[in-house]
């Protein structure tokens, strides 16, 4: 069963009773994925980062499973379906907050898949210089949420290509690494 819609993913994050938000555990999962992170690996880094190393309830772990391999798949489509999962875009304030938790823990998932990631140069590099000021995200009482609402949906679109970038970086780099078998 495909997860569509943000209260489907609310009601995983629920069933797996971690104490994520949903930009906070999409961005992780995302980051993962940016990384590189072809195999099962993802569910034990998952356990260890969301639930002190122990797996989750199966019914549950199934649903996250699908969901993986659904946002797997769009990272890979020809013109992606890939896209944040973000609080409403009605609230500048909430959206400024999501971003800054998506992107944060983005960085974690995406840490943990490239152990190596600081050491990146050229692009790359600066892709990650960019992911840790956005990380830093914040505003002052007096902005408005309008301003917020049009600075964050140019940043969300910022950081829905930088995901597909690294994703496409990590992914051929993991492709052209792999031994031959002859």
């Amino acid at each position: 069963m495909a997860i569509l819609q943000p209260n489907e993913f609310q009601q995983l994050i629920t069933d797996l009773q971690i104490e994520y938000t949903p930009a906070e555990f999409h961005g992780f999962i995302s980051g993962l994925i940016s990384g590189g992170i072809q195999d099962e690996s993802w569910k034990t880094l998952t356990y260890q980062v969301t639930n002190d190393g122990h797996a989750f309830s199966q019914a549950p772990l199934k649903k996250l499973t699908d969901f993986y391999q659904q946002l797997s798949e769009s990272f890979d489509e020809a013109n992606t379906l890939f896209s944040l999962w973000l609080p409403s875009e009605e609230d500048g304030f909430a959206l400024a907050d999501g971003i800054a938790q998506w992107t944060n823990h983005f960085l974690l998932g995406l840490g943990l898949a490239q152990p190596k990631l600081q050491q990146e140069t050229d692009e790359v590099g600066e892709a990650i210089d960019d992911l840790d000021e956005i990380a830093k995200l914040g505003y002052d009482e007096e902005d408005k949420s309008e301003d917020l609402l049009e600075a964050g949906e140019e940043i969300v679109e910022y950081l829905r290509i930088v995901s597909l970038f690294l994703h496409s970086h990590f992914t051929q780099t993991k492709t052209v690494n792999k031994p031959q078998v002859h």
